[in-house]
């Protein structure tokens, strides 16, 4: 029994560490929502549904694409999208070695890891990476992360 409440008391803590950390940036600042998707804190910009700002408006996505979760560090630019492709994982990245190249970026590499396929690519002295998985079949989520130091 006493075991039992100590369980309970820690998972109580555990719950409450992290309702309040939601509701901060952890070094005491708060976000707050400032419109349609997009929540903000001190440094970190959120938001879903378009590219942010912070990517060059080139920067090519598959037809037919959703854009998930969206994330701007606004102190580096770094940019961080989670999109989904309703495409195969390996389409899915020949679409992005053959766009990237055409819209002007440098593809530095691209290859199949496991169960992600890595391409890392550049523009303009800014580096990215494209993380593509395939967690349904026949559809892919690309991570894309630009601007990376």
């Amino acid at each position: 029994m006493l075991m039992l409440r100590r369980s309970m008391l820690f998972a109580s803590a555990m719950a409450f560490a992290l309702i309040a950390t939601a509701c901060g940036d952890g070094n005491g600042g708060s976000s707050e929502t400032t419109g349609a998707g997009v929540v903000s804190g001190d440094d970190v910009v959120f938001g879903s549904g378009e590219l942010p700002a912070t990517v060059p408006a080139n920067f090519p996505l598959p037809a037919g694409s959703s854009i998930g979760s969206t994330m701007v560090v606004t102190s580096t630019g770094f940019t961080e999208i989670v999109a989904r492709v309703n495409a195969e994982r390996s389409p899915t990245a020949e679409f992005f070695d053959r766009a990237l190249e055409q819209a002007g970026f440098t593809v530095g590499s691209s290859s199949a890891q496991d169960r992600i396929w890595l391409i890392e690519f550049s523009y303009d002295g800014a580096k990215g990476t494209i993380e593509i998985s395939e967690p349904t079949q026949g559809i892919s989520q690309a991570v894309i992360r630009y601007n990376v130091p």
